[in-house]
């Protein structure tokens, strides 16, 4: 197992008399696979203590800390599925030490005290939760996080700056990486010249994002979809080689705020294959499909198999104003709630900027090539509230013909020359 700068920087970190160890860090850092290195160490060297690794669910460990926290102890020869309790997540070391897992959605913060907390992805907690945790904690607290934006593990930087360790941690000092994971996350570097997305500066650079410029904001992250939601319409934007295509389904409550969960979001996807992917989802299969106009014979395809799809609208309701503007603004009306899990609509979210022009102006034109699930959800947003004016729901079944308005989204009056783009 390759050591990385990551696992010396933090590690580092132990030997400070500190108690808030505050690890901020971009994509692909190894701050996780670094720190539960650390804990297992921990456990094996302090007989009889209590380690907490707690996550925003089950789901969320499973498929992190908790996959590390085993594939770190196998590489070493050191596990034992008989001291592994699954049910509890926990496992006892031989000399006494546990390691548990806690989700913040299934545990009671007032548990027992314990000797290491560890809050893994912490901009998802509340901080009256991290609190009554840290409060039972004797030997120190260590934070990690992607730095979308300021949360409460700032404000302990700037309240006990005496008892706090911060460090910042980027894909460069994870030397595990494979040349095609760092080209992957290196791509999105701003090129000489160009003002740096947010995606870059948050997770390429691991600094606070800001939402400055962007299309959209105040969109709120949840673990689940609140309760009093309901699945209205999925919406679809199709893409193929390096653009995916993008199934959403969007949940309405009854005060009109919307709840987005994707179903799919993948390249390279024939028709006959989203086909048969959305026929095999249940929760989604008799839905009405929203879908891009510009392939009308996938749409029709779909329609074939028995898939309630129809042709988004992008029609323009304002002179001067685009089909695409209008949609965005049908989103922007509306209370966003999206998914922890859903990533790829997060960084979407994150990174979905106004263009600007050469001499520095920011015009209303969004930059092309980052939102394909934020055209499906803008598609499928149209339509529910077009049926929630005129109470009706469109025809899905039956042959496509585009419209003449399909075939663009009207940005005809400004030429690529007078972009900061190449």
């Amino acid at each position: 197992m390759a050591r990385t700068t990551s696992l010396s920087k933090i590690e580092s970190s132990l030997f400070l008399p500190t108690f808030y160890k505050i690890i901020q860090g971009g994509m692909s850092a190894g701050k996780t696979f670094a720190i539960m290195t650390i804990l297992i160490g921990y456990c094996e060297s302090y007989a009889d203590s209590l380690v907490t690794v707690v996550g925003m669910s089950y789901k969320h460990l499973d498929t992190g800390s908790m996959r590390d926290f085993q594939k770190i102890m196998k590489e070493q020869g050191r596990w034992d599925r008989n001291r592994w309790n699954k049910t509890s997540k926990t496992y006892t070391f031989p000399n006494g030490s546990i390691l548990e897992f806690l989700s913040v959605d299934k545990m009671s913060a007032r548990g027992p005290r314990r000797d290491v907390l560890f809050v893994n992805e912490a901009n998802g907690l509340s901080r009256e939760v991290f609190e009554q945790l840290a409060d039972r904690t004797k030997d120190f607290v260590i934070i990690d996080f992607n730095p979308s934006s300021e949360f409460w593990a700032h404000d302990l930087i700037k309240e006990f700056p005496d008892d706090t360790t911060f460090m910042i941690l980027t894909y460069a000092d994870n030397e595990a990486l494979s040349r095609r994971e760092i080209a992957n996350i290196e791509r999105h570097r701003p090129k000489a010249g160009e003002k740096p997305s947010n995606w870059w500066i948050v997770y390429g650079e691991g600094q606070i994002g800001s939402l400055e410029g962007n299309v959209y904001e105040g969109w709120i992250e949840e673990e689940n979809i609140p309760d009093g939601y309901i699945l209205r319409v999925v919406g679809v934007d199709f893409g193929y080689s390096n653009d995916p295509t993008a199934v959403i389904g969007v949940f309405e409550n009854p005060n009109g705020e919307i709840c987005l969960k994707k179903y799919i979001y993948e390249t390279e996807l024939l028709t006959s294959s989203l086909i048969k992917r959305i026929l095999g989802i249940d929760e989604i299969r008799d839905e009405l499909f929203v879908c891009d106009n510009s392939a009308p014979s996938i749409i029709a395809e779909m329609q074939k198999n028995g898939i309630r799809a129809i042709p988004c609208d992008k029609t323009a309701k304002e002179k001067n104003r685009s089909g695409k503007l209008y949609n965005i603004d049908l989103v922007k009306d509306r209370v966003i709630h999206y998914l922890t899990e859903d990533k790829e609509i997060k960084q979407e979210y994150l990174t979905y900027a106004w263009r600007t022009m050469k001499d520095g102006r920011t015009i209303n034109e969004p930059k092309d090539g980052n939102d394909h699930a934020l055209d499906a959800i803008a598609y499928a947003i149209r339509e529910l509230s077009t049926r929630n004016t005129d109470e009706s729901e469109p025809e899905a079944i039956g042959s496509y013909e585009p419209r003449e308005e399909d075939e663009g989204d009207g940005w005809d009056d400004w030429g690529d020359e007078d972009f900061d783009e190449e």
